[in-house]
């Protein structure tokens, strides 16, 4: 398109007469030409300011503007590249963005099509770092409460290391001294450099795979830029991911990295990992020795506790007292059983009682009161008679039950000077039982006799004490019997 045309030189032409203006741009002219013109020249810029005007869409993409104390210019970050970005941009923060310059033209103005975004100044790996501990702290990923405890004695231990470095060594040297026994499956990656987080989480999962029972994550010592691999977030995600606990011993005591944040447990070096992880074999010896004496001693004091107990149980069982106490207590709950058998139906009447009191307060049928009322006394007359006919009754049982169980004490009818006498162990109560000549037991309240009939009556006369007629030789002849001790 051609500009306007102006007037030849040396004509002036005349004032009045109408004059011929130049044709216009329209809108998208201008700024197709703006974008023809300034586009293809801020192809691949990067541009240093300050975040203003920070708004976020719910597609993803990010809108801001970069300014300085000169100027201002848009920003935006489309969706796919926003996902890339490495920390959170903040109002105010200082960043470096590389892009391109587009002209919108529905807006009619310029921005900068942001490809990659880097924090700037001294404080930017430590803005990186700590985005990527807050990151991880909201995802739970710091919490305390899901460290699990190390297994205690390990049936194979995964390492992921450098196996040329002095860290691999120190700890095997270690572990080996500690339990020699002990399987170790080592999964060697690069510690520092371009790309070193990759293989670290590569090493990590393939450990993960192999079956291992504890991951040790272990280098030496190093700069804060040569354990950068170990700040990794995907590294950080992947040592959480791990099905099995794990261990970080990166650099020294002083260095603490994400990595160390994240493991189940830390150590302060790889020699203090390999302690961690071990025991000592021979402590572990020594202490099952020290347990299995310790149960043989339990359980033979279990035992003595035991035969005791049953000693105990023997003697109350040998003593009729308890047998009285264990009927007595039975005679108790009986006794409550009956209380609370009275108690129930005189709780469900007055419970029947309540209703008809409303009733009648509301209607007054002095007759059904009356009617009522004398119902009343008389089922508590009732009541009353069944009461005290069941205690006497409950009352005469107890009196029979103490006097079945006084007779039945034969060693109280001893003491008391009566005598129990056997004849081939068994009690002969009529003197019709012997014969002359029998031998005899005599069990007294202390001790016994062995004694022989000499004579006996007919069994006439029970009672003890009398003098017995005179002895008949002849067959059936009455009087009393005598016995001579042997």
């Amino acid at each position: 398109m051609s500009p306007p045309r102006r007037p030849e030189p040396g004509t002036t032409g005349d004032l009045f007469a109408p004059r011929e203006l130049p044709r216009p741009w329209s809108v998208g002219e201008l700024t197709r030409a703006l974008k023809n013109a300034v586009e293809p020249k801020f192809r691949d810029v990067w541009v240093a300011g300050e975040v203003a005007n920070l708004r976020r869409q719910a597609s993803g993409h990010v809108y801001f503007s970069l300014k300085d104390a000169d100027g201002l210019i848009g920003a935006v970050v489309w969706s796919s590249q926003a996902r890339r970005v490495k920390f959170t941009l903040a109002e105010g923060q200082e960043v470096i963005a590389r892009g391109f310059v587009e002209i919108y033209a529905p807006h009619g103005k310029y921005q900068l099509i942001v490809q990659e975004l880097e924090p700037r100044g001294a404080g930017a790996a430590a803005l990186l770092l700590q985005q990527v501990k807050e990151r991880l702290q909201a995802d739970g990923l710091l919490d305390p409460a899901r460290k699990r405890p190390l297994p205690f004695v390990p049936r194979r231990i995964g390492v992921a290391t450098s196996p040329t470095g002095a860290a691999v060594r120190d700890f095997l040297r270690v572990l080996h001294g500690r339990f020699p026994s002990l399987s170790v499956l080592v999964a060697p990656c690069r510690v520092q450099g371009e790309g070193a987080a990759s293989t670290v989480v590569s090493a990590v999962r393939a450990l993960c795979r192999a079956g291992v029972d504890v991951i040790v994550v272990t280098r030496g010592g190093g700069s804060q830029e040569e354990l950068g691999a170990f700040n990794d977030e995907r590294l950080a995600r992947a040592i959480a991911a791990c099905p099995v606990p794990v261990v970080s011993a990166v650099g020294h005591e002083v260095d603490i990295t994400v990595a160390d944040l994240v493991a189940d447990v830390r150590a302060a070096t790889p020699t203090h990992a390999a302690q961690l992880v071990a025991p000592v074999r021979d402590e572990l010896a020594a202490r099952v020795a020290a347990l299995r004496a310790r149960l043989v001693r339990s359980g033979r004091g279990a035992l003595e506790l035991w035969r005791r107990e049953l000693r105990a149980l023997r003697a109350e069982l040998a003593d009729p007292a308890h047998l009285v106490s264990r009927e007595r207590h039975r005679v108790d709950d009986l006794l409550r059983s009956a209380l609370e058998r009275v108690r129930a139906p005189l709780r469900s009447e007055r419970a029947r009682l309540e209703p008809l009191r409303a009733r009648l307060g509301r209607q007054e049928p002095r007759r059904r009161v009356r009617e009522v009322r004398a119902r009343m006394e008389g089922s508590t007359r009732r009541l009353g008679a069944w009461q005290a006919a069941t205690f006497r009754r409950e009352g005469l049982r107890l009196e029979r039950l103490e006097a079945r169980l006084g007779p039945s004490n034969v060693a109280k009818l001893l003491s008391r000077g009566f005598a129990l006498v056997l004849r081939e162990g068994h009690v002969v109560s009529r003197s019709g039982q012997t014969s002359e000549g029998d031998a005899l037991r005599i069990v007294l309240g202390e001790g016994w006799l062995d004694a022989q009939v000499t004579h006996r009556d007919a069994g006439g006369d029970p009672l003890p004490g009398r003098t017995p007629p005179a002895r008949d030789d002849g067959a059936g002849g009455s009087g009393g019997a005598a016995v001579d001790p042997l």
